[in-house]
């Protein structure tokens, strides 16, 4: 049988040769097994590209982290600077407070001995200056006036003195000025402070209790041992 018998038998039929059909299989198994390469090819694409976008999240949240911190730290080192240019004396200036009080000591003294001349006048003007002096460098005396309310940012009680004539929490004298540093507290003013009267009598006092009787008399009431605490509760 010639060729093209074949094709006409093949027209005719509709059946292929044996060996078109073993090549259509083998074309269709390759094509499958393209396929899954292809399909395998693309999970490896789409797990890849899922780690690279996590690792992209991970290293932009890193990122986000750093710059905060960064900027935290500018601040803290600008602040940190500005502290030193504003502050570098706090200690210095501490310690001359001590000089000033004695300073003040020594004014006071002359005035209860009534006492002048050229030395006290002399003192008067170097206790002037020296107050000018450290005014230009932003320290401030703390108001601390009789009859002024206590200020626990400001003030620090030593002593509590009951009193009929003024409320609780009222100071009574200065002890010992106190003094700022631009806004920043560098000695509190020592005070005594007014507390609650107690009335007692004879008959109702305690023996428990000689310490209020002793200030219903009007004695100086107890001297304290500083705590805000203490003040806090008391105050």
């Amino acid at each position: 049988m010639s060729g093209n018998d074949r094709d006409e038998e093949k027209e005719i039929t509709g059946i292929e040769s044996d060996s078109e059909i073993g090549g259509t299989v083998e074309a269709n198994a390759e094509s499958g097994s393209a396929a899954e390469d292809l399909h395998l090819r693309l999970k490896q694409l789409e797990q890849r590209l899922e780690d690279k976008n996590k690792e992209y999240n991970d290293l932009h949240d890193r990122y986000l982290r750093m710059a905060a911190d960064f900027d935290n730290y500018k601040k803290r080192v600008s602040k940190e600077k500005a502290d030193i240019i504003a502050y570098g004396n706090e200690e210095l200036i501490k310690a001359l407070l001590n000089v000033l009080d004695n300073l003040e000591r020594a004014l006071e003294h002359s005035e209860s001995a009534e006492q002048d001349g050229p030395i006290v006048e002399g003192v008067k003007l170097v206790y002037k200056h020296f107050l000018s002096c450290l005014e230009r460098f932003g320290v401030q005396p703390v108001e601390a006036n009789k009859g002024q309310e206590f200020d626990p940012r400001y003030h620090q009680a030593i002593e509590r003195v009951e009193t009929k004539d003024l409320t609780p929490g009222i100071i009574l004298s200065e002890m010992l000025k106190g003094y700022t540093l631009k806004d920043r507290l560098l000695r509190p003013a020592l005070v005594v402070v007014s507390k609650e009267h107690r009335e007692t009598t004879t008959e109702g006092a305690s023996p428990d209790k000689p310490e209020e009787k002793k200030k219903s008399d009007g004695s100086p009431g107890e001297l304290l041992d500083i705590t805000d605490e203490d003040l806090d509760d008391n105050i």
